[in-house]
This record gives C-alpha cells, structure tokens and sequence, in this order.
C-alpha cells in the first residue's frame, strides 16, 4: 500500500499520528468494517488507519485511540475496529506467555539463512522477479514504502509458503526488514498462522479469486496460478509460562528512568528523575534504511517533547555502548531503573543483562489496558475476544457504550 510523503512526515511525531487517526475517524471509520480487506493500492482508496507504524512505537497509545473513537461512535458501530486494536495487544501477550516460539524461530531463520541457495524461488521471490504480478508488485512496495495492507500480508505469507515454497521463517524475517510497523509478535505469529503452526490444522491458503475480489481485479495472474495446502510438519503446542513478576520495593532509593524506542508516548515518565533517554535506533535486527529513519526522527520528535514537558536532567545514550549507562548510574548514584517493560524481540534480554551487569535493579512499568488484556492472552483469541468490551470501558469517553 502506497502512501504519499506526508503520511511519513506525520507518523513519527506523536501530533501527526493523532490529526492520521482523526482524519481517518472522520473521514473512513465508518466504512472501516466493510471495506476493511480492500487493497486498491494507495492509502487514499484503501480504509484502514495506517496508524500501526505509530502504535508499534507507542507514539499513540491503542487506549488513545478507542478515547478519541468513542467521542463520534457508539461501540457496536466500531467493534471491528476495536478487536483489531485489541489483536496487537493479544499477539504481543500470546508471545510473552510463550517466548520460546520467538527463540526458536531465530534458531530456524538463521539454519534457512545458511541454506538460502536450496532455495530455487527464493532470489526472484526478494527481488519482485516471480513473474506473479501482484506478488512482484507487493515486493516493491515492501521496499520502497515500507507497508502493506493487512490483508496483502495474508496473500504474500501466503504465495510465499504454498506456491513459492519458501521457508516461512524466510518471509517473516523479510517483513521485519522492510516493515515500518514491524513488530516481534505480530509479525512473527502472523506468519505462523499462514503456515498452520499458530492453530492446529488451520493454514490460510488463499485463491486467485480472492486477490481478485479485493484488488479490484488489477493484477494478472499465471496460468493455472492454484495454491495448494500442505501438512506444516513439526506442529507443537507450546503451554503458557506467566511472565509478570512482582515489582520490588523502591521506596528510599535512588531512582532513573529509561524512555526508549518500544515506549515513546511518555505517559509513564515521572517528573524530576534522572532520565537516560535512547539517541538512535538499536538495529541489532538489521532492519532496511527506512524503518530505521523513521525510528529515529520518531526518537527525535520525542526528545523534543520531553524537554518541553519535563524538566529532567536528561542523558543520551546508544544501546551498542553501555558505558554510556554506566556513567549515568554513576554521576546519578542510581540504584534502580525504571522502564517500560520490553516485549518480546530486541530488548527482552538485553535490557536486564545490562543493569544486571551495572549492579542496578529494574523497576518495569506497564499500561494499563495491556495489563487488563494479557490476562486473556495465554490461550486463543476468542477467549480474549468475549471481554473486550468490558476491558474498554474505562477509555469509553462518550455515553454511548451500546
């Protein structure tokens, strides 16, 4: 899906991601449950949001979104919506309570990497070279734009697994490099759901007349373009591990605070505490140029806040240098460190092993609806999907929660 240079210039700053979603709250949101898995090619034919490169950062928070939502609708009217929202949430729990399903898929990703040249389909498939022209097409985009429509990423997965026969493992780690929204879990669990790994005899197989349903009929298709489902072997059902720990004592210490990538909404800084604040995205994934930038200009519009709402004294520092955090637990005699806690990805072990290393204890903050949701998160959607409603109540501004 194609945007124009002004949607880049609003997401990364928190002020443009607020006037994307009311401009699409205004303007789409009504049409959104019906015309949702349309992908006609831009952004100005298409309904949906394009406000996940922002939630994935926490520029704008999903609690915000249903705040401003419930100002022109009643519930009913944007239950779609809202479940949507409510999926990130829930990928993001789902592989928090099973970490193992992302260690793994590194494990997997890097044996593939290694036997990339048995892979016959696989240079074209990266390239835009296949010769299925909306395959090709969506490549380009990936790269060019850094997005695709949700559904799109369903096709793509999709021609990838069961036409292509690529690796899946190959497909997700090539969204992650591409994507600007690209996040661990729902990156990752995305695709094991195409292939039939997230749910036990489900693949999702899609159809030439499917695409052709939902694209307009825009693109030609080879003859004979048929898919056909196959056994994904090594089908393991992982069982739940509870991950929140019981946060330690921090009354009469010295405390930091920590504001990096994975929370830059700022709505869980407090005032008047020595505050580390990350310079530059920490690209230990290898993520293309465009993502990258947007990070960082994102990084900036924060900093840029920061300074004008708080009064902190504040230091910059880089994740590939960790003396920079030693001095600043140093110079500030810090014994814990408060942060937003990391999901799953980049951060998970990172974070902890470096204050661990600089004999400083980690103090983790939470939001309150992803607490109020990954409590739900352990098993299948639908057992979330049933208290949704109830878990957005408390961000419904309007009386209008029919």
């Amino acid at each position: 899906m194609r945007f124009d240079d002004e949607y880049y210039t609003k997401i990364i700053s928190r002020s443009g991601s607020f006037q994307l979603l009311n401009d699409f709250i205004k303007n789409k949101l009504k049409y959104y449950s019906q015309k949702r898995n349309f992908d006609l090619g831009s952004s100005s034919k298409n309904y949906v949001s394009g406000l996940s490169p922002a939630v994935t950062r926490r520029t704008i928070l999903i609690e915000e979104i249903i705040s401003e939502t419930s100002k022109y609708f009643q519930y009913r009217q944007v239950e779609k919506f809202i479940d949507e929202l409510c999926w990130r949430i829930y990928w993001k729990g789902w592989l928090e309570y099973h970490p193992i399903v992302w260690n793994e898929y590194l494990e997997q990703l890097l044996i593939y990497e290694n036997q990339i040249s048995d892979f016959k389909n696989y240079q074209n498939a990266i390239s835009g070279n296949t010769g299925i022209d909306c395959f090709d097409c969506w490549v380009k985009d990936l790269i060019n734009y850094g997005y695709l429509h949700n559904h799109t990423r369903m096709w793509f997965a999709s021609i990838w697994i069961y036409y292509l026969e690529l690796p899946w493992q190959l497909g997700a780690q090539l969204f992650y490099k591409y994507l600007i929204d690209a996040d661990a879990a729902s990156n990752t669990l995305s695709w094991r759901w195409v292939a039939g790994l997230q749910t036990k005899g489900k693949t999702y197989v899609t159809s030439q007349y499917n695409i052709d349903k939902f694209t307009g009929g825009r693109f030609r298709f080879p003859k004979n373009f048929t898919l056909s489902s196959k056994e994904v072997p090594n089908f393991y059902k992982y069982y739940p591990k509870d991950f929140l720990k019981k946060n330690i004592d921090i009354n009469g210490k010295k405390i930091g605070q920590l504001i990096y990538e994975e929370d830059l909404s700022l709505k869980l800084v407090k005032k008047d505490i020595p505050t580390a604040f990350q310079n530059k995205k920490y690209n230990v994934l290898n993520q293309s140029s465009l993502p990258v930038d947007l990070t960082n200009k994102s990084l900036n519009d924060t900093l840029k806040r920061f300074k004008t709402e708080f009064k902190n004294n504040f230091m910059l520092f880089d994740w590939d240098n960790p003396k920079t955090l030693g001095d600043w637990v140093k110079n500030n005699q810090i014994e814990v460190v408060r942060l937003t806690a990391p999901g799953v990805g980049s951060f998970k072990k990172l974070i902890p092993e470096i204050f661990e290393n600089l004999e400083v204890q980690v103090f983790y903050d939470y939001h309150q609806i992803d607490l109020a949701l990954w409590k739900f998160s352990d098993k299948g959607f639908f057992k979330l999907k049933n208290k949704i409603k109830d878990v957005v109540r408390p961000f419904w501004k309007e009386p209008l929660f029919q």
